[in-house]
């Protein structure tokens, strides 16, 4: 299913919002879930395909594409910035794009298609295809502070662990001093077994511990091989030997 919200204005990109140039999102195509990564085995001997377990489902890059329109009053300005235009939405890395009818999330996006400069100047419009990132993300961190049970609402509706995309975050932080710290959520503990003090962070996206930046993993027991997981609507943190933060950013399909 596409939605294509017709008129919805303008729109922010790379930390620069269209206006400055004089555009605006006319009309926007974007599929209500990302393409799923299909995973299927066939056998020889038999029609059709088998769809291969898994406790999960993976999902590729959304696409986005948007329609943008020139309101300007000089085509002769348009025709001068075209190219600085091109290079705006040219950008290397995966940019914030932040598409002003949900002021309240952004996606990370990239323009990987050509753009058809001519028809830019010819008509004042152009189509730009917008490559996302799975899921839209929160303008809005949440954060969370305490020690024994620590209840905390994720608005999204994707779960936040190892297996998120890049953008994610997901964030314990100790800063004190402890004995040991003992951290279970959702049916996974990880336990820090090394005494110590200053700025602890457990950051369960990429895997990693460290202590005031210095790798501290070998101190992990227990769920070491998958973190921590929030999920959609409240959890409830267990916090044991030193009050703790939780720092996530929710996502939405």
């Amino acid at each position: 299913m596409i939605i294509d919200n017709s008129m919805v204005g303008s729109f922010k990109f790379n930390n620069t919002e269209s206006s400055t140039y004089g555009l605006i999102c006319k009309s926007v195509k974007r599929p209500l879930l990302p393409a799923a990564k299909v995973r299927r085995t066939e056998t020889e001997n038999s029609s059709g395909a088998y769809d291969v377990d898994d406790e999960s489902v993976d999902y590729g890059l959304r696409q986005l594409t948007m329609k943008i329109q020139y309101i300007g009053t000089s085509y002769e300005e348009l025709r001068t910035s075209a190219r600085s235009i091109a290079a705006w939405l040219s950008c290397r890395t995966w940019a914030p794009l932040q598409i002003h009818d949900e002021d309240d999330k952004y996606y990370l996006a990239k323009v990987t298609d050509a753009i058809d400069l001519n028809t830019l100047w010819e008509s004042g419009s152009a189509d730009v295809v917008f490559d996302c990132q799975p899921f839209a993300y929160s303008i809005t961190e949440v954060t969370a502070t305490g020690v024994g049970d620590v209840t905390f609402t994720n608005p999204g509706t994707r779960e936040i662990n190892y297996k998120s995309p890049p953008g994610s975050k997901f964030q314990i932080k100790v800063v004190g001093s402890w004995t040991t710290l003992k951290f279970t959520l959702n049916g996974r503990t990880l336990t820090y077994t090394e005494a110590g003090s200053g700025t602890l962070i457990i950051d369960n996206i990429k895997m990693e511990v460290t202590l005031g930046g210095v790798n501290k993993f070998y101190a992990l027991e227990d769920d070491y091989d998958t973190f921590l997981e929030i999920k959609p609507g409240v959890n409830t943190l267990n916090v044991v030997g030193a009050t703790a933060t939780v720092e996530f950013i929710p996502m939405w399909y």
